[in-house]
Formats: structure tokens, sequence, C-alpha cells
């Protein structure tokens, strides 16, 4: 069975997020997903992953040294701080050959790049390690937002302002060594109630 293109990993990211809101504003009598625990959505997104045909597999959680040693991503000399590995990652995706092949960090309803900007800087770290010889073929940022109309912008045109302000920033801050794309549903408008989105920020090595 053939690998799981990297545009239907995006897509089935898209898809987990947007079910997560959908079904958590039924299940919660109105609320959206980003009064929810993160692990709401990073749940959704596994599961939408999983349900794609061809060959993969996915771990929610999955400790970040174990993940970078599977890859064969780990060197002689010290290890990118960057890279958190003492910690875990949101999500990983497996080759069926279980080896690692993506970093999957989620995020609900970032704000300033102050509170998720790390996280790009880890996918980045991890991607550069022992590069010629790692697993690791992509990471991606998943996240979720929102808006309520204001005075001056709709709830849409806060949305589209987001999105633009966050894929310019991301690739702003990463090296001639990568390649950045967003990938974006539809802004859904909920009228009174305000818009929301699904993104993921797609991060690849120049060379791939």
């Amino acid at each position: 069975m053939a690998a799981v293109s990297i545009n239907k990993i995006s897509g089935a990211i898209i898809s987990g997020i947007e079910k997560a809101q959908m079904d958590y504003a039924k299940m919660s009598g109105g609320e959206w997903v980003w009064n929810a625990a993160e692990y709401v959505l990073t749940t959704y997104i596994a599961k939408e992953i999983d349900s794609l045909e061809g060959s993969k597999y996915v771990t929610i959680e999955h400790s970040g040294l174990a993940a970078v040693g599977d890859a064969g991503a780990i060197g002689p000399g010290p290890k990118p701080l960057k890279a958190r590995l003492r910690g875990r990652f949101d999500l990983v995706l497996w080759w069926a050959n279980s080896k690692p092949r993506a970093v999957i960090e989620v995020k609900n309803h970032p704000s300033g790049p102050k509170g998720w900007i790390k996280d790009i800087d880890r996918i980045a770290a991890v991607l550069d390690m022992q590069k010629d010889n790692s697993s690791f073929n992509f990471g991606a940022f998943a996240y979720y937002y929102s808006a309520r109309d204001g005075r001056q912008l709709s709830a849409e045109e806060k949305i589209a302002g987001k999105l633009e302000r966050m894929k310019e920033f991301v690739a702003s801050q990463l090296s001639d060594k990568f390649r950045v794309e967003q990938v974006e549903s539809d802004i859904h408008n909920e009228g009174e109630y305000g818009a929301w989105v699904a993104a993921c920020i797609i991060i690849k090595r120049v060379n791939q």
C-alpha cells in the first residue's frame, strides 16, 4: 500500500479540526472548541489521519527523544535545545516501516507569536537534525482560530488577517533551509456568533 501524500495529510488535519469544532458545539450546547482543552483538537486530527487510506501510523503525545532516535536523527554532540526532546510531540506521523515521518504540533486559538513560535522552532530543529539520515520528511503546525465582529472589522476580516499574519511570520522566522505552505479551510461564518477557521502550516526542507 502506498504512503499517504502530504496533501492528504494536511486535508485530514483540516477535517479533524473542523469536526472537533462542530462536534464540540453539538455536545456542549453551543460552546466553541476554543473553550475546550487543546487535546480535543489533537485527538480529532489523529482520528482523521488514521482514517486515510494508505500506509501510515499516528501516535499521540509521543516522546520527543524516542521519536528522533527511531528516525535515526540523533548524531554526536549536544542536541538542539529548540527541539525540546525531553518533552512530547503532540502527534507523530509514521511511515509504514515504523520510522517517524512528521512532527505535528497543535495550537488552539493562537494569539501572539510568543505563545506558539516555539512550536515552529521545534519542528524546524527536528527536521534539521541529521537531515541526511533522518526519516523525518516534514512537519506541521495545526491550529484553530475564531473571531467575532468588531467595530471596524468583521469576524471574517479578522480571521483573514490572522491567517496572513501567521503565514508571513512563520516564513520570516525560518531560514532559507525550509519551505512553508499554509493550508486553510473555508472561513465558517456563524452569523452573530462570529466565524472560525481550521489551518495548518506545512514545513519542509528545501531539498525535498
